[in-house]
Order: C-alpha cells, then sequence, then structure tokens
C-alpha cells in the first residue's frame, strides 16, 4: 500500500454490555483487523462497563439466561474463545479502543476504572471523525 493510499477501516460503537454482543464486537473487529482493516471501537454506557477493571468476563444479568447458559457451556468446553483472548488478539492486530467521557461521567467511571487495553478517551465529535472516515459502521 503506498503512502497514498489509506487502509479501509471499521467504525463500531459499543452500547451495549452484554456478554454475547460484546464478543460479537470484538469478533468482527478480529475479522476485520485480519483482513486488513483498521478498527476504531467507542464503549459506551454498559459497553464501557464491561472494559472496567473486574468485568470484562462477566456474564451479568444484561446477557439473557439461555444465552449466559451456553456461554457458560461453550467456555467450558473452549469451544467460545474467552473475552479476554478476543481482546488480547484483537489488541495485538491493532485494535483502537476509546471509552466515551459522557459515559464515563453518567457512570462514575475514572480512567484508574478501566482496563489497560482502552487507548483514550474519545467524545462523539471525536469519532465521529474516525467514523467519517470508515467504510463501514457497526452499532452494538
Amino acid at each position: 500500500m503506498s503512502d497514498t493510499e489509506t487502509k479501509e477501516s471499521v467504525a463500531i460503537i459499543l452500547h451495549s454490555g452484554a456478554y454475547d454482543r460484546v464478543a460479537y464486537a470484538l469478533s468482527i473487529a478480529l475479522v476485520s483487523l485480519a483482513s486488513g482493516m483498521d478498527v476504531h471501537m467507542l464503549a459506551t454506557y454498559e459497553g464501557l462497563r464491561r472494559f472496567t477493571k473486574g468485568h470484562l468476563t462477566d456474564l451479568g444479568e444484561e446477557t439473557s439466561p439461555i444465552v449466559r447458559t451456553n456461554i457458560q457451556r461453550g467456555l467450558a468446553s473452549g469451544g467460545i474463545p474467552s473475552m479476554e483472548s478476543q481482546l488480547a488478539d484483537a489488541k495485538k492486530l491493532g485494535l483502537k479502543l476509546y471509552a466515551c467521557p459522557n459515559a464515563m461521567a453518567a457512570l462514575n467511571i475514572t480512567m484508574t476504572d478501566l482496563i489497560d487495553e482502552v487507548d483514550d478517551i474519545m467524545g462523539l465529535a471525536g469519532f465521529l471523525g474516525i467514523a467519517r472516515q470508515a467504510k463501514i459502521h457497526w452499532y452494538i
């Protein structure tokens, strides 16, 4: 790729904190990154809470009971990759993960509450600049 060409990119706004939805967002990120695309993810509200220390792997009440049972089975058997491994792989491939400052304020989350994989704090105006350049957009 020449200097004048830019990589295609994906913009994901992650609003849900449900385990299955966050795992799916990370799956989309992994496939996109493996395809040579840049991926930028803005975590907001319950999606942001998922990326606070001690909550990455919680199945939580926001995940439906049937799905929660299937996820527990899949994780125990190794048929479903763990959230930690998905996130670690996505970060190795270049995932950029941002925390929404409005959600941080509403949920009383500080930067020190966030896991190390969160790259920065970015508001909607900043993320809009990234999303404008993105070829694919997801809201989960």
